[in-house]
């Protein structure tokens, strides 16, 4: 029988890479009320950038880690200060078209200097330890709870945690954090107080770009693999986090993206179901809540 524990802290890692994409996502709805569908390919953009520096440059890890940050931080600005600061006043649809004519340019760059032939992705973080290992008869089957962990799989979880504890503490005690509050509830109001929210949301583009850099090289090291299309084939459960825990709430994105990450390893103990349906079971979840709070589980609130 599969180990419940283990299933769990497998859905915790996961869902620790679903919540650094689904926060700097949250943040930048919240604070420029648009859907950022290039935001997949900003983690993959981090993981070629993390594999040119540490893989072929050969710079330490957590040096090329931090590189990569600022320079994944610098794109999101890049693409702000260009781009979409022309469309600032423009609708929802339009924005959510730009950033996809934005992802496929990134996408279609990626495929230029890299190709599309998928690249080994391995720090020598593979192996693990069996921290628990024992079980118990329960009627006719036995009850497992077996944990095997390996150092990246831990560090992905560490992470997520930290990124957690850095985004509260910015939004509660900082001046910054505190205007970017004030934005997400009314940009107008905000700048007639004297908010520069153009600043606001520059700062914003670093925080949510920062994470998505933090998510990539996570997503790199868990998969194993680096091929264009990463980033976009988790945005998908992305959303689903974002929706999830209330559109535009960073902190109902981490709620969320724990509960899609645990909900597609748990299914996997439901008889019929399997991984062929994990992604449905992810879905099922959010439709389940959408009906019975459509504002999402902490209904849009940066509190």
């Amino acid at each position: 029988m599969v180990s419940i524990v283990q299933v769990l802290f497998d859905g915790v890692a996961f869902g620790s890479i679903i919540l650094l994409g689904a926060v700097g996502l949250s943040l930048l709805y919240g604070i420029g009320n648009f859907a950022n569908f290039a935001h997949g390919e900003l983690l993959t953009v981090s993981a070629y950038v993390t594999y040119l520096l540490y893989v072929t440059l050969g710079l330490p890890f957590l040096l090329a880690g931090a590189v990569t940050i600022g320079l994944t931080a610098l794109l999101g600005v890049s693409i702000d200060r260009s781009i979409l600061h022309i469309h600032r006043d423009s609708g929802s649809l339009t924005k959510l078209l730009v950033t996809v004519g934005i992802a496929f340019v990134l996408r279609s760059l990626i495929r230029m200097v890299w190709t599309s032939e998928p690249r080994s992705y391995r720090l020598g973080l593979e192996r693990g330890i069996a921290v628990l290992d024992g079980g118990f008869p329960l009627g006719f089957t036995t009850f497992r709870f077996d944990l095997f962990v390996t150092r990246d799989s831990v560090l992905i979880v560490v992470l997520g945690l930290v990124c957690v504890a850095i985004v509260h503490l910015v939004l509660t005690r900082t001046k910054m954090g505190i205007a970017m509050r004030a934005t997400a509830a009314n940009r107008s109001l905000s700048q007639v107080t004297g908010i520069d929210t153009e600043q606001v949301t520059r700062l914003t583009w670093v925080l949510s770009a920062g994470l998505a850099a933090v998510g990539g090289v996570a997503l790199a090291v868990t998969s194993g693999l680096l091929y264009p299309r990463m980033g976009f084939d988790v945005l998908l459960l992305v959303f689903a986090a974002v929706i999830l825990g209330g559109i535009g709430s960073p902190y109902g994105a981490m709620i969320g993206a724990y509960v899609i990450g645990v909900a597609q390893e748990m299914s996997i103990l439901l008889p019929g179901v399997g991984a062929r349906y994990r992604l449905a079971v992810a879905f099922v979840i959010l439709f389940v809540v959408m009906l019975v709070k459509p504002t999402g589980i902490a209904g849009g609130s940066w509190s």
